[in-house]
């Protein structure tokens, strides 16, 4: 009965394992990370450059990040 009760959860633990590794992942919204309000500190434009985006806007009641730059402010040119 105990190896028949182990297969059992051995089964199980390894279809929860199969559900975490390629599963179900909760949508992680960084580019929107605030709320919009008039009396909310640091506003939205703040929010997203102090975390290195280069603006924000809002869209409805929630703070939006524009996208970050993929040109490098930085360009090294070859010797």
């Amino acid at each position: 009965m105990d190896v028949q009760r182990s297969s059992y959860i051995f089964i199980a633990l390894s279809i929860i394992a199969m559900f975490l590794i390629t599963g179900v992942k909760p949508e992680v919204r960084d580019i929107c990370p605030g709320v919009c309000h008039a009396g909310i500190e640091p506003d939205c434009d703040t929010l997203c450059i102090s975390m290195g985006f280069t603006g924000g806007y809002c869209q409805g009641l929630t703070c939006c990040c524009n996208p970050k730059s993929s040109k490098s402010s930085i360009i090294n040119r070859p010797i």
